[in-house]
């Protein structure tokens, strides 16, 4: 779905590709805001042609370029682009997976630049965006967000892939770490559907941790300095 700007080699999207995105993007986005959070990004399913999988995190991260928890229309045409200069280098049916290694190498890149601490204010912007959060006066200073907002936590971050705990058992989880930790009470029944975000965010920082310790330890990295030329 590309095609090719002369000798330079950069991508143009190919109109079909650019309607297809606008049309998943009004299709996605409510008519009250310019820009799709959480929820509605990870409902995007292809680029025309081309099969995304957005149930992981880094995915996301890079379809969200400036990282500020929203993704434009601009924003799923740049991902578009990124996608259909790799459709030569991948198979069809390897494709989805390719852009997934792509995509988690790019994270890597940029929060070993950047830190942890920035990929952690993007993960807090990508939630704030979805679910604002409550607060009660005998719980000072702990937000608390909907069993919706673990589900999604729950789905991005592979917690039944990697740990093994169905949702159920991840929202109990949560809850219980957050009585542990003193800010919240599971007598109480206001919370009965709520969970600290303070909780959820140390998840998200165990999983920023731990992506990071994989790739640098057991990946064999940085790759080949070297672009290698096509038709070798």
């Amino acid at each position: 779905g590309c095609q090719d700007m002369g000798a330079g080699g950069s991508k143009v999207l190919s109109e079909g590709v650019k309607r297809h995105c606008a049309s998943e993007f009004e299709r996605l986005c409510p008519k009250d805001r310019d820009f799709i959070v959480l929820s509605e990004m990870r409902q995007l399913q292809s680029l025309q042609d081309m099969p995304i999988d957005m149930n992981h995190l880094s995915t996301i991260f890079v379809l969200d370029n400036d990282h500020n928890g929203r993704v434009t229309l601009q924003e799923l045409y740049d991902f578009a682009t990124v996608c259909a200069s790799k459709t030569n280098d991948f198979r069809q049916h390897e494709f989805p997976m390719q852009i997934q290694g792509f995509c988690t190498l790019r994270m890597y890149d940029i929060v070993s630049a950047k830190g942890t601490d920035y990929f952690m204010q993007w993960f807090a912007s990508l939630f704030s965006e979805s679910e604002e959060g409550k607060g009660f006066l005998e719980y000072p200073g702990v937000v608390f967000v909907s069993r919706d907002s673990a589900h999604l936590i729950h789905e991005v971050l592979q917690i039944d892939d990697k740990y093994g705990y169905s949702m159920q058992r991840f929202f109990d989880l949560i809850q219980r770490t957050g009585e542990e930790m003193g800010i919240m009470s599971l007598e109480d029944e206001r919370l009965d559907e709520l969970v600290p975000r303070v909780v959820i965010d140390k998840f998200a920082k165990a999983y920023v941790d731990g992506l990071l310790h994989l790739l640098q330890h057991e990946l064999l990295y940085p790759p080949l300095p070297v672009a290698i030329p096509d038709g070798i």
